[in-house]
């Protein structure tokens, strides 16, 4: 549904989030922009957990201190300008990598997660911010003065990366073992899926993530996972190029 500009959207598969003391809250609320971007993790966190949300995604909201259809400011996330934001109940926050530590915290299909899994997907999350933030630099920032640097910065920042997790990651299976993915797994999927900004950087350098074979066969089977195949086909965020890139 869009009106005015903003594009409201919900995903549904299996329950609502329970866990805790928030078994009986609406739904979690999810505030971005029509793209990938920070919040495409959290989007796909929520659909392999099992966890509804909503969202309302305006590109209007960006670098604004208020949320257009609420007229809230965003300092009450915590946030000056920024976003993704969310709400749940009373709770109100920002920082992508927040969200999307709570969203599978409270996900039921999570709850059994040990301490050390939840960190190492913590840490899969944070690495997909350092290559967010070096892409969206590539694409908006260098490519502006010079293509020739931009390309051969993605490059050197998807090889550096794509080698680690080439060797690390399972040939089988998800990375910690279980019989579903976790933010770990998504996490590399978001960057090998997600346009904005990562697609965009990889048509900017010609770049090929096929060439590592692990990682694209762990990509594949986190894709046709239980949820996150749904979200994929319904989803008007992973693909959207707004800006034309």
């Amino acid at each position: 549904e869009t009106v005015c500009g903003a594009v409201a959207f919900r995903f549904r598969m299996g329950n609502t989030c329970q866990s805790g003391n928030t078994a009986d809250m609406a739904a979690p609320h999810l505030i971005y922009a029509p793209i990938a971007g920070r919040a495409e993790l959290i989007r796909l966190i929520a659909a392999a957990g099992g966890c509804e949300i909503t969202e309302n995604s305006n590109m209007e909201n960006f670098g604004k201190p208020t949320i257009k259809e609420t007229g809230e400011s965003k300092m009450d996330y915590l946030s000056p300008s920024g976003m993704p934001l969310l709400s749940h109940g009373e709770l109100k926050m920002s920082q992508s990598g927040a969200i999307e530590t709570y969203v599978a915290a409270i996900a039921p299909k999570y709850k059994d997660l040990t301490v050390q899994q939840r960190a190492v997907d913590n840490m899969y999350q944070g690495i997909k911010e350092d290559i967010l933030f070096n892409c969206a630099k590539a694409i908006f920032t260098t490519q502006k003065t010079d293509k020739d640097k931009a390309k051969q910065d993605i490059i050197d920042l998807l090889d550096k990366w794509f080698a680690i997790f080439e060797d690390k990651v399972p040939s089988d299976g998800f990375i910690h073992g279980l019989g579903f993915p976790t933010p770990a797994d998504l996490a590399l999927l978001n960057i090998t899926t997600g346009f904005m900004p990562f697609g965009a950087a990889k048509k900017c350098a010609g770049y090929d993530f096929d060439k590592w074979a692990k990682v694209k066969s762990l990509c594949e089977r986190t894709a046709a996972a239980p949820g996150v195949s749904q979200y994929l086909q319904s989803s008007p965020y992973t693909a959207a190029n707004p800006f034309g890139l």
